[in-house]
This record gives C-alpha cells, sequence and structure tokens, in this order.
C-alpha cells in the first residue's frame, strides 16, 4: 500500500510549479491550527442570521481537533518526507505524526456543519467553503506531508463530526423556534 500512496504523492509532485508552490503553502498555512476555519466560524458568529452555522462551525473544529490529536497518538504513522527524501519539501516540516490529516479533518469537518447549517438553501456561502476545504486537504498531499490515506482519512473523520454537530445543530434550531411559537400564544 505504501508504494502505491508514494507513487500517487510522486505524480502530485510533478505538478510543481512557482506560483503553485506558494498558493499551497499559504493554503496549508492558513489551515494551522485551524486558524482560517476560526475566521471563517467568526465572522458567521457576528450577524444574527448565520450564527447557528458560526456556532455549529467552532463546535466541529473542535471536536475534529480533538479528536486527530487523540488518532495520531494512537497510530503514530511517520509522514512521507520522513519515509522518502527524495521529494524536497518547500514548508517546514510538521513536528506531530501524520494519521489523520488535522488539516482535512477540521476543514471537512468545519465545511459539512456549516452546509447542513444552511441546508440547500445558501449554496452561496457554503460550497466556496467546501471547496476551500478540498484545496486544503489536495495541498497536505502536494506539499508531501501527508499520504493519500491520512488525508482521506481526516476528511471522512471531519465529514462525520461536522454531520454529527450540522444535524444537531439543526434540530436544537427547530426545538427553539417551536417553543418560540408555543410562548408567542
Amino acid at each position: 500500500m505504501e508504494e502505491l500512496e508514494l507513487a500517487i504523492l510522486h505524480g502530485i509532485q510533478a505538478l510543481h510549479a512557482p506560483a503553485l508552490d506558494a498558493a499551497m503553502s499559504t493554503l496549508s498555512l492558513a489551515g494551522s491550527y485551524a486558524l482560517i476555519w476560526l475566521v471563517i466560524a467568526a465572522a458567521l458568529l457576528a450577524r444574527k442570521t448565520t450564527r447557528q452555522a458560526g456556532a455549529a462551525a467552532v463546535v466541529s473544529i473542535a471536536l475534529a481537533e480533538i479528536a486527530v490529536a487523540f488518532l495520531k497518538s494512537i497510530f503514530m504513522r511517520p509522514r512521507p518526507f520522513m519515509v522518502d527524501s527524495s521529494a524536497a519539501l518547500i514548508i517546514n516540516p510538521p513536528g506531530d505524526w501524520s494519521f489523520p490529516s488535522g488539516h482535512a479533518a477540521v476543514a471537512c469537518a468545519c465545511a459539512v456543519a456549516i452546509a447542513m447549517s444552511f441546508g440547500a438553501r445558501r449554496w452561496s456561502i457554503w460550497l466556496p467553503i467546501a471547496a476551500l476545504a478540498a484545496l486544503m486537504a489536495f495541498s497536505r498531499l502536494y506539499l508531501f506531508v501527508h499520504w493519500p490515506t491520512d488525508v482521506l482519512a481526516g476528511a471522512v473523520l471531519g465529514a462525520g463530526i461536522g454531520t454529527i454537530v450540522g444535524k444537531t445543530s439543526r434540530g436544537i434550531n427547530k426545538l427553539a423556534q417551536q417553543r418560540g411559537k408555543e410562548h408567542q400564544r
């Protein structure tokens, strides 16, 4: 399996170009410590009409970070650059383990929680966030710091967390609306 994953990573390395290197490095840096996702969550929390999605984003980010830290401590998988030094790193090497990808998990958790909070009605908000999450996950492969299965596992983990948080958020919102209508009677 490792040989197949290395072949995929080496195929992605063929895409390297200065502009793409800069974009992927910047994108990956923005995802470090969930920074870009916390900024998005804060922007959503700032408006009353999007506060529910912002709260779901914060909860999903926190749960994804906790789950990833726990799983990394169990699996302790070396990163690709630790196993194969043929690819030159263009970012500082991450100091933790590889499996699962925290960038992918947080990105997908946040994107799915936001999408589920809005539902299909606000695709103009959640669709760009989903695209950003996909690019964030890809950047980790491009930068040779995660295996494809790390990114896939992180994305699945994050999507699961985002789904649970998003559904819970919508359920709480519906209950609050029902109680509000009962008090108005």
